[in-house]
């Protein structure tokens, strides 16, 4: 992979991570209200929830570059209303473009990287190229949340963290114009299939191995698992810590969670590249220590113990994430990669949202930590019955298909 390719998608992440940890304190300065956030919140995931498998499907059929621009494009809009707008039809404009232009951006550039990989390099570049993108990903996320943080800092408008978002933007976009080549997808004698056509070719690719669908249904128990976290690990941690700490700290932990992410990434590159074949294995033992590590955090009430665990759970995400995506992507012929990336995207935004509603339905009953044990118990309950399926097939595979569990 390029440093070009490479510098497009940290930048993509960091300008993505400048307003990550102000936006519901933007939306506030701007005019919403704490009953009318959640539904703006909610106007983003629908609009995720609706162009996600849409967004996936333009970019095989016309062109992966096309619609990582149309997403930088939406970006650009969404924010620019961002910065001029003071009621709630604007910033629910602003919102619903904003997931547009997430569900636009998820998928379309990693597979216009990884079809390029694999014509150049071959199969076995995978594991390198996935968690590459994984890093950059992670670290531009670390990055834009200290930055915006800093940023924050300079006055109480948050103008300096949005102009930021649409200088980053737009140099993303200038990059990918003139730094990213990809060629025609369909012409010179090739017809291009039709709708019905693809989405029957993409059913036939999930279903034609019996641990793909697996694979992809554990993004959605992912989901699951990660909204109680991020929804109340704020809270928790401040109800922990010494007060005199302040909000301050928040920062520095959102910045060590990405960060080890991108470790996660890092450790299991190096696993991949080290064991050729072992991705069931890494994905289904940190997909179960990661649960495990929730099921801790929330028996156990201590600062020091919820600092590690915290960072803890989110390097094992970040180590299962490489190995999820390396079989995803060695399943899926090029002609059809942004739209099964696309259904994957898609079932973590559901599980997200299956998340939420568990967690506002049941919170006052069970409490956080209730919500977490339920949390981390699925997310290991998953993973284990799968694996003593896979276990019990004890079928034989190439080099980078399933690990065989029979001879491991």
């Amino acid at each position: 992979m390029s440093k070009t390719k490479q510098l497009i998608i940290f930048l993509n992440y960091t300008s993505l991570g400048i307003l990550l940890p102000v936006l519901n304190l933007i939306l506030l300065k701007k005019g919403a209200d704490l009953k009318t956030l959640p539904l703006l919140i909610a106007g983003y995931s629908a609009a995720v929830l609706c162009f996600e498998l849409p967004s996936g499907i333009c970019a095989d059929l016309y062109g992966r570059k096309t619609v990582f621009l149309i997403s930088g494009i939406c970006q650009l809009l969404s924010v620019g209303l961002l910065f001029f707008s003071q009621n709630l039809v604007l910033l629910f404009c602003c919102l619903v473009l904003n997931g547009i232009s997430r569900a636009f951006s998820s998928g379309s550039l990693d597979a216009l990287i990884v079809d390029q990989a694999l014509a150049k390099r071959g199969e076995e570049c995978l594991p390198d190229v996935t968690s590459r993108l994984a890093i950059m990903e992670q670290t531009g996320l670390a990055l834009g949340c200290i930055l915006g943080g800093f940023l924050s800092c300079l006055g109480d408008s948050y103008n300096s963290n949005i102009l930021l978002r649409i200088i980053l933007t737009a140099v993303t976009m200038g990059l990918c114009i003139f730094g990213i080549k990809e060629e025609q997808i369909f012409g010179s004698g090739i017809q291009r299939p039709s709708l019905i056509s693809h989405l029957k070719e993409g059913f036939v690719t999930v279903f034609s191995k019996r641990d793909f669908p697996f694979i992809l249904a554990g993004m959605l128990f992912t989901g699951f698992f990660i909204t109680p976290i991020e929804t109340y690990w704020q809270p928790v941690y401040l109800k922990l810590s010494d007060s005199s700490q302040g909000t301050w700290m928040l920062g520095i932990l959102s910045f060590v969670g990405f960060f080890l992410a991108a470790a996660g990434n890092s450790i299991c590159r190096r696993l991949l590249l080290k064991y050729p074949g072992r991705q069931w294995r890494i994905y289904s033992i940190s997909r179960i220590l990661g649960g495990s590590a929730l099921l801790i955090l929330a028996l156990f009430h201590s600062a020091w113990i919820f600092v590690i665990l915290y960072g803890g759970i989110y390097l094992l995400l970040g180590t299962g994430s490489v190995a999820e995506n390396t079989l995803i992507n060695q399943y899926t012929p090029g002609a059809l990669r942004a739209s099964v990336l696309s259904v994957g995207s898609f079932l973590l935004q559901t599980g997200s949202m299956l998340g939420s509603v568990y967690s506002s339905l049941t919170v006052g009953r069970i409490d956080v930590t209730g919500l977490w044990l339920t949390s981390g118990g699925v997310l290991i309950g998953y993973t284990f019955l799968i694996t003593l399926l896979l276990m019990a097939q004890k079928k034989k595979i190439n080099l980078y298909d399933i690990e065989s569990f029979e001879n491991s």
